[in-house]
């Protein structure tokens, strides 16, 4: 099976990177954006099986990056996980459509799990639909 890939958007380049060698350890391909056009020129270019996202990044920030690729028909699919060290706005990131939401500082094997169930979750979105399709 294919490699996933991973957007992985963050303007702190220490934190993108360290997510980058961990992520790659664990069988996933990695891009990065550091902004929010980077991340929707990014998401569009090279269509990531997830994004993790950070609250605060330059553009706009992350939950206005949320917003576009939701109501994008070649982003909305993909699942999107705050990865922030912003407390309090799960609720919102919710509300508007994220897969999940880890606090920095991030235990690595939570992170990994959320990922995993994220991609899990979207795998058998897919599945459910092309069976709709079908019928």
């Amino acid at each position: 099976m294919a490699k996933k890939k991973i957007l992985v958007v963050d303007d702190e380049q220490d934190v993108a990177q360290a997510l980058k060698v961990r992520l790659k350890a664990n069988g996933y391909n990695v891009v990065l954006a550091s902004d929010s056009v980077q991340a929707y020129t990014m998401a569009n270019k090279e269509k990531p099986d997830l994004i993790l996202l950070d609250i605060m990044i330059p553009g706009g920030g992350g939950f206005v990056v949320i917003e576009r690729l939701k109501q994008s028909q070649t982003t909305h699919h993909i699942p999107i996980i705050f990865l922030t060290g912003i407390p309090g706005c799960e609720e919102r990131a919710c509300t508007l459509g994220a897969s999940g939401y880890v606090m920095k500082p991030y235990h690595p094997d939570e992170l990994l799990e959320t990922i995993h169930r994220a991609l899990e979750r979207s795998r058998r979105q897919g599945m459910e639909l092309v069976r709709e399709i079908q019928a």
